[in-house]
């Protein structure tokens, strides 16, 4: 999981930096572009190096379990998307609500009547494997709101480049590769809430941070803040992906880890929505008080080849409007956080006796 963790904070270095290249020098339109190539070099990587034995199996896919499934998940993740849009529908809102629900009754119902479920519904028994997935699922929430929002200050109030504003988020990376190899050795010798316990104070202390910062911070104390919080994200991630492959069965290896990437999965889309509801508000709120500004001068000064196109005398309240939107923004990511620590205090390890059982 340490080497896993590596490959992806070396792309997660590069991507931000030639992301703001591209967008820098070209458009935002060739970010997705370049995933054409990168798609195809990875297949023909897969057909020549990956060499797996082929093992036949008389059991038969759960189709109707995953039927269920997916209608559920995808109302679900729909409807969350719905909470972002500035126009929100609350008719189709509630209408994927309902789908959601439905759809995860039947697909509940349905799992407790077949021999080969989907996704085998005792291992939420298990208090560990639960707390552990909350725990990934509400910090990466509050990734969304570091990864996005940060640059989003870097850009927009301090006036930098996309390559620049990428770069403030790349220490996060470094260290999310040294947080890996560290959780890699923790595991050995301590229980998983322990270890959690360790890796949310880096990241709460990265939190209380950016929930505090002036408008005036340097640029470089985002530097110092990615890689506390990228240090907390590497052991945390790490942690509660082993920890739920290691609570189940061989056989559910693959189960446990799908729905410890679905529950990240969930909790970005989430709080992604969330985030810009608290920022659409505060702009809205904030353009309201101050006379002469618009919400259409606030999105160009987010974008810095923009921005030199605003009139100089409503440059300074537009940035305190920014920022009081990314304030309340990390506040409630600071609030995810602080959760992460009541769920993980849920959490019972097991004593020597019945490890040894």
């Amino acid at each position: 999981m340490g080497f896993n963790g590596s490959a992806w904070g070396i792309a997660s270095i590069v991507a931000p930096l030639l992301g703001g290249f591209i967008v820098d020098q070209l458009s935002w339109h060739w970010i997705f572009f370049i995933n054409i190539p990168i798609g195809l070099l990875a297949v023909v990587m897969i057909v020549v190096f990956l060499k797996e034995e082929r093992r036949r199996t008389t059991q038969r896919l759960d189709l109707l379990g995953s039927f269920w499934l997916t209608v559920g998940l995808l109302s679900l993740m729909y409807g969350f998307q719905l909470l972002g849009d500035s126009t929100l529908s609350w008719p189709l809102l509630l209408g994927c609500l309902l789908v959601a629900i439905l759809g995860f009754i039947a697909f509940i119902r349905h799992d407790g009547r077949v021999d080969n479920p989907i996704i085998p519904l005792g291992m939420f028994k298990n208090r560990t494997f639960v707390t552990q997935n909350l725990v990934a699922a509400l910090i990466s929430g509050f990734l969304m709101g570091f990864e996005v929002y940060l640059p989003t200050w870097t850009q927009g109030i301090l006036g930098l480049p996309a390559s620049l504003a990428g770069f403030a988020v790349t220490p996060s990376s470094l260290m999310w590769i040294v947080g890996s190899f560290i959780a890699g050795k923790l595991l050995l010798d301590h229980t998983p809430k322990s270890i959690i316990a360790i890796s949310l104070t880096f990241i709460l202390i990265g939190a209380i941070a950016m929930a505090v910062l002036p408008e005036t911070t340097a640029f470089a104390w985002f530097f110092v803040i990615a890689a506390i919080c990228g240090t907390g994200f590497g052991i945390t991630i790490t942690t509660t992906t082993v920890t739920a492959q290691n609570q189940v069965s061989g056989a559910n290896v693959g189960v446990a880890t799908s729905i410890n990437t679905l529950g990240r999965t969930l909790g970005q889309t989430l709080m992604i929505s969330v985030f810009g509801i608290i920022m659409n508000v505060q702009m809205a709120n904030g353009v309201h008080h101050h006379p002469g500004t618009t919400l259409n001068m606030m999105n160009k000064l987010i974008n810095p080849q923009t921005a030199s196109e605003l009139p100089a005398h409503l440059i300074k309240p537009l940035r305190e409007i920014l920022y009081s939107g990314l304030h309340w923004i990390f506040i409630v990511a600071l609030l995810l956080v602080v959760l992460s620590f009541c769920v993980n205090g849920l959490d019972r390890p097991k004593t020597t006796s019945e490890r040894q059982a």
